[in-house]
């Protein structure tokens, strides 16, 4: 009777039952017969029959399983977006404060069905071509355009973010500008310059209008524009313009360019234009104290090194015509702020604050902090009141003419009450 219940045993742990009865010689068993049926090696069935209890596997909880929830909700998010595991990890850090490395990230996104599908990779197959420059020889310049970034309200920004990269130690300065004419880039150079306190030998920058006339073709140079030209002049500084279509000439600021894609992390979440600048120096912050896998040294290691090298400012006189120069107002209580007898809105959280304002061509630029944070066309207008700055009056429609004039005289006659800074 026992022969035949071994004989017809499927599961190996059930041999354990036996254990006591075979360890005594109370019953033959047949071990070459039972291997086969189950499909097991002999001496496996041997240590079972002998009384071997495998340890009880159990589901390992894993350091993350506490933040599957919020990992889904960012990559379903239908503003925010991760296109490298990399920006993922990073954002984790910096939102959850999570300790462990990249690799078990990745890992455990990748061995997660419902992760794994909803993290949309990016493959990079990109080649950059490796030189080396001299400390304070060399810095590359790279623009990212048409960001595309979302505040709280589901209100899209598009942005520009350019971009300096020094040739030995990798290091970055960025800005956000939501206006690409020349005096901007100029108004860039000329601070990041001012920043480092110092001038690099030269200039490595691609085909960008403001800057290039006519591109750079075998064996003819580049024609630079007139102000660009004249800015290299003033500060002594040598521009090596890329061939079109060979971006590898400045694979440095390429490559540092997926750095910023980053930004989106945070669509949806924006508070506004000046929560997005602070944003973007966080991220080139942690960027320029991470190693670089070039120089296996962190950049802010190599970059005050780098820093005696550079060629000296010139003066001040040359360098203030390239810094943009604001004129300081207080914002109203409504919000405003005044330009030649007209009102012009900022978002309300300015409100009593002192911004700077410039002119740039027929543009008005207001900063708060040395940071944009709205863009006016310049108009003959009494008031220029952008939407997503949302200041509402109430008891007024704007469905007809009558209830347009209607709502100026209200708003002027406000407007008249109040005394302006």
């Amino acid at each position: 009777m026992t022969g035949i219940i071994l004989e017809n045993i499927t599961n190996i742990n059930d041999l354990t039952m036996f254990s006591k009865a075979y360890k005594k010689g109370l019953i033959k068993v047949n071990i070459s017969k039972l291997a086969r049926n189950l499909n097991k090696d002999r001496k496996t069935i041997k240590k079972y029959l002998e009384g071997y209890i495998p340890k009880e596997t159990r589901d390992r909880v894993k350091y993350l399983d506490d933040y599957r929830e919020y990992i889904i909700d960012v990559l379903s998010d239908k503003y925010q977006s991760f296109g490298y595991i990399d920006h993922l990890f990073k954002y984790l850090k910096r939102e959850k404060g999570i300790i462990c490395s990249r690799v078990t990230l990745n890992r455990y996104i990748r061995e997660d069905e419902e992760l794994n599908s909803l993290f949309k990779r990016k493959k990079d197959n990109s080649f950059t071509e490796r030189f080396e420059t001299e400390p304070g020889e060399q810095v590359q310049f790279d623009m990212k355009e048409n960001i595309k970034l979302i505040n709280q309200k589901g209100e899209v920004i598009i942005g520009y973010i350019p971009t300096l990269t020094f040739g030995w130690s990798r290091y970055n300065i960025r800005k956000l500008i939501l206006d690409t004419k020349v005096e901007n880039l100029l108004s860039f150079l000329a601070e990041s310059f001012e920043k480092i306190g110092g001038v690099p030998k030269e200039i490595v920058i691609d085909n960008l209008k403001q800057f290039v006339e006519k591109p750079r073709r075998n064996g003819e140079p580049a024609i630079l524009t007139s102000k660009f030209e004249e800015f290299c002049k003033d500060y002594g500084i040598k521009v090596r313009p890329c061939i079109p279509h060979r971006p590898q000439t400045k694979g440095k600021t390429e490559t540092q360019n997926k750095i910023v894609e980053q930004m989106k992390n945070y669509n949806g979440k924006y508070i506004d234009i000046y929560h997005m600048h602070e944003i973007l120096e966080i991220i080139n912050k942690e960027d320029n104290d991470n190693v670089s896998q070039a120089t296996k040294f962190p950049r802010i290691f190599l970059f005050e090194k780098e820093k005696g090298d550079f060629l000296p400012l010139p003066s001040t006189e040359i360098r203030r015509k390239y810094h943009l120069t604001l004129k300081e107002v207080i914002v109203s209580k409504e919000s405003l702020v005044t330009y030649k007898s007209n009102k012009y809105s900022v978002p309300k959280i300015y409100i009593g604050r002192k911004v700077g304002l410039v002119v740039v061509r027929d543009k008005l630029h207001i900063y708060y902090n040395k940071k944009i944070i709205t863009i006016h066309q310049i108009t003959n207008k009494l008031l220029n009141i952008k939407d997503e700055h949302d200041l509402k009056y109430k008891n007024i429609k704007k469905d007809s003419k009558e209830n347009t004039m209607k709502e100026k005289t209200i708003i002027q006659k406000e407007l008249e009450e109040i005394i302006y800074d």
